[in-house]
């Protein structure tokens, strides 16, 4: 935020009767706020001392006028009008002096080398000029400024936001950073709860952050891949890793995969490099798993492959998928017998004597008088 806006927030505070920092925080969270803001967040905002992005300008004038209301002090309502602060907003961040063409608008990404652009007729066809006039206006503004708004409104409206995240991950990481930030921040995580499967897992976090993730694990060139990892870690979002890896690992053909993982422990990631590859065993669609195996075998990074057939190993469906497959390899045969779930012995054990797989059955069934394993 300028200190322009930053003053005029301010002044705003003042004449509803300069609430402090504490009750700004407390009236924050009375909004219903997925995340609340920090009172030091708020005083950052406030004083301009760091930017903010406009779904925290519009939510810190909401407080500010709420604090008025209930105070005895209310403010006119063109002075807390949403579209009045939108515009102040755009005049200080964005592109004030650019119009909306009465045929819509398109968006270009600026990440060099990429040739696309965002259709915005979604939101004329909707009637939501009001966005249409943002992002037109903050067109080279940086996108954590503008998009995390836009995809909130889209969200709420029940539209897909999946262009508009597919068009933002060809942008540059330092862009996306950024954005996934403040998209986490109004649809943040919900904590895991061990008794509910589905916790940990949110519809409106998935169609927005979710999706900008899969998009840039697909779309950014795989050099990139310690850039965006070391980046979500920076900003406090490390929760996001294993997504972003995930999709690597499901995504990517074989030597694209390997490329990603040759950048990975470039970078020093030697820990996520293994990670992923134990993703590609664990995760990646059963019937392309066996081809980034072969393809790590025939370069001779046995390390690699070894680790996506532990990943293998971790589900009956895609370990029996790879015994089939490598049953004549001595050596990957014990890899994969070794990585089986020490509580999973016994049920992989049947499954490969109900398969005919006798012998290899004998090679992994637990001794009968110890369910635990031999540490």
């Amino acid at each position: 935020m300028t200190n322009s806006l930053a003053k005029q927030l301010s002044d705003l505070r003042v004449r509803a009767g300069d609430p402090s920092i504490r009750e700004i925080e407390r009236l924050l969270k009375g909004q219903g706020r997925n995340r609340p803001m920090a009172r030091s967040t708020i005083q950052e905002k406030l004083s301009g001392k760091s930017p903010a992005r406009l779904h925290q300008v519009l939510a810190l004038v909401a407080a500010i006028a709420e604090f008025g209301r209930q105070n005895g002090t209310p403010l006119a309502p063109q002075e807390i009008d949403e579209n009045t602060w939108r515009a102040k907003f755009i005049a200080t961040t964005g592109n004030p002096g650019k119009a909306t063409g009465s045929s819509g608008i398109t968006l270009s990404a600026r990440t060099a080398g990429i040739s696309t652009t965002w259709d915005a007729a979604p939101l004329r066809n909707a009637g939501m000029t009001d966005l249409i006039d943002l992002i037109s206006r903050s067109e080279g503004a940086p996108l954590a400024t503008w998009l995390p708004h836009v995809a909130s409104e889209m969200n709420r409206a029940e539209m897909s936001c999946e262009s508009l995240m597919q068009w933002a991950a060809k942008e540059s990481p330092r862009e996306i950073i950024p954005c996934i930030s403040a998209l986490e921040e109004i649809f943040p995580l919900p904590e895991e709860d061990p008794k509910d499967p589905w916790s940990g897992w949110s519809p409106s976090n998935e169609a927005t952050t979710g999706r900008l993730l899969r998009f840039t694990a697909r779309t950014q060139p795989l050099r990139n891949a310690p850039i965006v990892v070391v980046g979500l870690r920076r900003a406090n979002l490390g929760q996001y890793v294993q997504q972003f890896l995930t999709n690597i690992a499901c995504w990517h053909l074989a030597p694209n995969v390997r490329d990603g993982v040759k950048q990975l422990q470039a970078a020093e990631l030697t820990k996520d490099a293994e990670n992923m590859l134990i993703y590609v065993g664990s995760r990646r669609q059963e019937t392309r798993i066996i081809e980034v195996v072969t393809h790590f075998d025939e370069q001779g990074e046995h390390k690699e492959r070894n680790a996506i057939l532990r990943g293998m190993a971790k589900d009956a469906e895609r370990f029996m998928i790879a015994i089939k497959e490598i049953e004549e390899n001595e050596e990957m045969l014990d890899i994969l017998m070794s990585a089986i779930p020490w509580p999973s012995r016994k049920e992989y054990s049947e499954i490969l004597s109900g398969a005919g797989y006798k012998a290899l059955a004998d090679r992994i069934e637990p001794p009968g008088y110890s369910d635990e394993p031999p540490f």
